[in-house]
This record gives C-alpha cells, structure tokens and sequence, in this order.
C-alpha cells in the first residue's frame, strides 16, 4: 500500500502520514523531503486478534537492507488493540524516515513476518 501524505497549513502537526497497511514492505522517505520530527503516531492492530504489531522506524531515506539495517525505533501494539503514542519532545529523524511493520519483535534480526490483517499507521510530524 502506498503512503499517503496530508498537510496542515495552521497546525502544531504539519504534516499527517498514513500507511493503510503497514506491512513487511519497506516504504523509504515517507515524507519525501528527508529529515523530521515526529509528534506522534497511531497503530491499530484490532483487526489481528492473533498476532501482536511491531513498528520498525529507520532513520534513513533508503537503503534500508531487511535483517541488516538496525532500526532508529520499535514501537510495539498488541494483539487486538490500537496504540497511540504521544512524544511531547518530538523523537528526531535527522536523515529521514522509513517504516516496515512485522509480527516478530527481534529488530536485530527484522524477519517478514506480515500480520494477517491490515495494520493502519498514523505518523504525525511536527510543524
């Protein structure tokens, strides 16, 4: 699924991103312009009753190698459940930011591992 991009002219968010499906599939430089803060971020797992949610966020625009690159982030949703996270200083992508999601939680050893249903993603990046 591709990511979708919205921005806010008069906002503390600037700019929201949306992954309808997070899934093992790489997506580099979701906000297409390189570096950025990120305000917050909403995951709903409900829809996978089965299987907790793993967020792998890079710092990086791309060249993001599966079980290789170590990931800036993991945000963790479990099973069933929507999380929303909320960081009040901002958590800083200097390069960029790429985004991969997964069933299985080792981030050193990042495996595709899709979750059966789709996993909706929300970043919002800061103004």
């Amino acid at each position: 699924m591709a990511v979708v991009l919205s921005s806010y002219g008069t906002s503390s968010v600037a700019t929201l991103i949306r992954d309808l499906d997070c899934d093992n599939t790489i997506e580099h430089n979701i906000t297409g312009a390189g570096a950025a803060d990120v305000q917050q971020i909403y995951i709903n797992n409900s829809a996978n009753a089965g299987s907790d949610f793993y967020l792998f966020m890079y710092n990086v625009t791309s060249g993001v190698t599966v079980g290789a690159t170590k990931p800036q982030a993991v945000l963790y949703c479990p099973r069933g459940v929507a999380k929303h996270y909320v960081f009040p200083r901002d958590m800083v992508f200097g390069t960029g930011i790429s985004i991969a999601g997964s069933t299985n939680n080792a981030a050193a050893t990042f495996t595709e591992a899709n979750p059966g249903s789709s996993v909706p993603v929300a970043i919002y990046i800061s103004a």
